[in-house]
C-alpha cells in the first residue's frame, strides 16, 4: 500500500468512525441488552448480537461505497448540493448525539432490533450514508470499500469490548467519550457545508 493511499484511507476511516460513533450507543445498548435478557426466556449472547450488528454494518457501508457516485449521477444531483445538504444533516446528527438516543429505550425484542434500529439508523444512519456518497465525489470505490472494512472492524472491536469499556470508564465516562466524538461529527458537517458553498458558481 502506497503512502498516499494509506493517508487517504486513514482520512476516510477517521471521518466515518466519528460519524458512526459506537461509543455513544454503548451505554444504551448495554442497558437494553441486560433488560431484554432479563425479561425474555430466549437469551441472546453479547457476542451473537455484536456479530449480527457488524455484518449489517459491513453490508451497508460496502453498498453505499459502491453506489454512491452512480446514485449521485442517476438522481442528477450536484456534488455541491449534496455536500451542503449532507453537512446540515451531520450537524443535526452531532447535536442529536449529544442528547443521547432515546428511541433505544422502547425496544422490546432484542433480536428484531439488532438490524433496525441498532445497526441502522443508530450506527449506520442517514449521516453515514450521506458522508459516503459525499466522499465518493473525491475518492474511488476501492478506497471507500477498504476504508469501510477497516471502519467495520473498529466498530466491531469497540462494541465487543463494550462491557469492559463501561467498567473502566464508567457509564458517565462512556457517554462523555461518545459526546466528544459528536463534536467531530458536527465539525465534519460544517466542513462539508463550507466546502459546498465555496464551490458554488453564483454567476
Amino acid at each position: 500500500m502506497s503512502e498516499n493511499l494509506a493517508i487517504t484511507i486513514a482520512t476516510i476511516v477517521v471521518k466515518l468512525f466519528a460519524i458512526i460513533d459506537p461509543f455513544s450507543v454503548l451505554p444504551f445498548l448495554l442497558a437494553i441488552y441486560e433488560e431484554a435478557n432479563r425479561d425474555s426466556q430466549e437469551k441472546v449472547s453479547w457476542n451473537y448480537m455484536i456479530n449480527k450488528i457488524t455484518i449489517a454494518i459491513l453490508i451497508l457501508l460496502t453498498l453505499f461505497s459502491l453506489i454512491g457516485r452512480p446514485l449521485l449521477d442517476f438522481l442528477g444531483l450536484s456534488a455541491q448540493a449534496l455536500q451542503i445538504a449532507g453537512g446540515v444533516l451531520l450537524v443535526y446528527l452531532g447535536i442529536d448525539t449529544m442528547g443521547g438516543f432515546q428511541q433505544l429505550r422502547f425496544i422490546r425484542s432484542l433480536r428484531e432490533a439488532i438490524v433496525t434500529p441498532i445497526a441502522t439508523p443508530l450506527l449506520v444512519g442517514p449521516g453515514t450514508m450521506t458522508a459516503l456518497i459525499s466522499l465518493s465525489v473525491d475518492y474511488n470505490p476501492l478506497e471507500l470499500v477498504i476504508s469501510s472494512g477497516i471502519v467495520t472492524l473498529l466498530v466491531y472491536l469497540s462494541l465487543l469490548s463494550g462491557p469492559y469499556l463501561v467498567k473502566i470508564l464508567g457509564q458517565t465516562g462512556t457517554v462523555a467519550a461518545g459526546r466528544f466524538t459528536a463534536i467531530i461529527i458536527a465539525a465534519f458537517g460544517v466542513q462539508l457545508i463550507l466546502s459546498g458553498i465555496s464551490q458554488l458558481n453564483f454567476k
